[in-house]
C-alpha cells in the first residue's frame, strides 16, 4: 500500500508507523492499512474469479464476449447507470440482476465510491469488496452459475471460515496463488489472456501485480501453497481454488485433493465446503 493517497492530503509509509499524513494530521496506522489491504485483496479475488470464469467459457460470460468483453465492461463502467444498464444488458437473466448476482458484482467494481459496505445506486446490496470472505465467495459461487443461492452460500461459508478478512499478506498471498494455480492445472494462460487479465486488474498495486506474475510463472504446486498458508486460513485458501474449478476434469480434481491433503483438511470439511459452494463432492482418495 505504499504511496497511497489519503483524502485531502498526501501520505507516505514509514515502517514503524504505517501511513503518516504530510499535512500534520494524526497518523493513520496499522488498522487502516489492514482495512485497505483487505479491500484490495477482495477486489482482486473478485476480478480474478470473473476473469478465469470468462476464460473458461462460463455461460454467464458468453453474451459478453468472454474475457475481452469482461475487460470492456469493467473499463467502460463510469457510473451507476451505465454499469447496471450496460453490463446487465449484455449478461441478462434473473441470476444476474438479483442480490449478489453477476450484474450487481460487475456494477460494484465500476463504482469505487461505495465505502460503507453497500453499492451506491444498486438498491443497497452488499458490495463484494466490503463483504466478509465467506460472503464474497458465496456471492461469486452463485453469480458464476453454481446451483446455490448466493446469500445462503455466503451465510454457510461465513459459518465455516475461521477468519472474516484477509488483512495480511500471509493470508492474501496463498489465496491468490491457489486461484492462479487452479486456473493453470489443465493447461496454461496464454499471453493474450495474461494481457487481458492485467488490463482488468488495472487498480492492482505494483506488489500485487508482481505477486500474480510470479504465480503465473512458477510451477503449479499445491504443496508450496499449503506450506505458506496460516492454519486459520486453510479453508479460505482451499475455497479460493474451488471457486474457479469445475471440478470437471481429472487435473482439477487431482489438484484439489493434493491441496486439501497438504492443508490437512478432513473429508467432512471438504464435503461441507463443496456443498456450500454448489460444487460436486470429491473423495480424498
Amino acid at each position: 500500500m505504499r504511496g497511497a493517497e489519503l483524502p485531502g492530503c498526501a501520505a507516505h509509509w514509514v515502517p514503524e508507523g504505517g501511513f503518516v499524513c504530510r499535512c500534520g494530521a494524526d497518523p493513520i496506522r496499522e488498522k487502516l492499512t489492514a482495512k485497505e489491504m483487505n479491500m484490495s485483496i477482495k477486489r482482486m479475488v473478485t476480478k480474478l474469479a470473473l476473469a478465469y470464469a470468462a476464460t473458461k467459457g462460463a455461460e454467464a460470460f458468453r453474451n459478453m464476449g468472454g474475457i475481452s468483453g469482461l475487460k470492456d465492461a469493467l473499463q467502460g463502467s463510469t457510473g451507476p447507470g451505465e454499469a447496471r444498464g450496460g453490463m446487465q444488458g449484455r449478461i441478462g437473466g434473473d441470476r444476474a440482476s438479483g442480490a449478489g448476482g453477476l450484474g450487481s458484482i460487475l456494477a460494484s467494481l465500476g463504482q469505487g465510491g461505495a465505502t460503507d459496505g453497500r453499492e451506491a445506486g444498486t438498491g443497497g446490496q452488499i458490495s463484494p469488496q466490503n463483504a466478509s470472505l465467506g460472503s464474497l465467495f458465496g456471492m461469486l459461487a452463485g453469480a458464476l452459475g453454481q446451483q446455490v443461492e448466493p446469500q445462503a452460500a455466503a451465510r454457510d461459508l461465513d459459518r465455516q471460515f475461521e477468519v472474516n478478512d484477509a488483512e495480511a499478506e500471509s493470508d492474501a498471498r496463498p489465496i491468490l496463488r491457489a486461484m492462479v494455480h487452479m486456473a493453470r492445472v489443465d493447461g496454461h494462460i496464454d499471453e493474450a489472456e495474461q494481457s487481458a487479465l492485467f488490463d482488468i486488474l488495472d487498480d492492482a498495486s505494483d506488489d500485487e501485480r508482481a505477486m500474480l506474475k510470479s504465480a503465473m510463472r512458477e510451477p503449479v504446486d499445491a504443496q508450496s501453497i499449503a506450506a505458506e498458508t496460516p492454519r486459520h486460513a486453510r479453508k479460505e485458501v482451499y475455497s479460493a481454488a474451488l471457486l474457479i474449478s469445475g471440478p470437471d476434469n481429472s487435473h482439477e480434481m487431482a489438484f484439489l485433493r493434493d491441496l486439501a491433503s497438504h492443508l490437512g483438511l478432513r473429508q467432512g470439511e471438504l464435503d461441507d465446503l463443496h456443498r456450500a459452494m454448489g460444487k460436486p463432492v470429491i473423495a480424498m482418495s
